[in-house]
């Protein structure tokens, strides 16, 4: 039992380790590239991110059930998730409130999981899912504003 937790907390620092690269990485590709809309650079930035993800599906797949394993690392790993959703909604110049950083977290996940059952080579289903979730985002963003 142990060296089972040891592997599934050495596979959570994996992923950990992993989505910090990515999001450098994807900071550093996109930086020339971002517009005046916050909405097509989130656009630009998930997609960027998910295509250098792409050779890491599995990594990302294990995520949700390495967590069941080790739910005591939920807490750690959702703030990490967290501060990761504000530095890409920044990044974009989009809203960043606690209410429009949680909401993207949704939008992410659910973006991840076409993601990981898209098996397009040009990940057609995946930036579908995307642009309808940046939609309802930027809808919700527009509630917010109003409010």
């Amino acid at each position: 039992m142990a060296q089972k937790r040891k592997t599934d907390q050495s596979k959570l620092d994996a992923a950990a380790l992993l989505l910090q690269k990515l999001e450098e990485k994807t900071a550093q590709d996109v930086k020339a590239r971002l517009g005046d809309s916050w909405r097509d650079n989130l656009f630009e930035i998930m997609m960027t991110r998910l295509d250098l993800a792409a050779r890491h599906k599995k990594t990302y797949a294990a995520i949700p059930s390495t967590l069941g394993h080790e739910p005591q690392q939920i807490p750690k790993f959702a703030r990490l998730f967290l501060k990761t959703m504000r530095r890409m909604l920044k990044l974009a110049k989009a809203p960043t409130s606690p209410l429009h950083v949680a909401a993207f977290g949704v939008l992410y996940a659910s973006v991840v999981n076409a993601f990981l059952n898209d098996n397009t080579k040009d990940h057609a289903k995946t930036m579908a899912a995307l642009d309808k979730g940046l939609g309802m985002f930027e809808e919700f963003a527009g509630y917010l504003r109003c409010r």
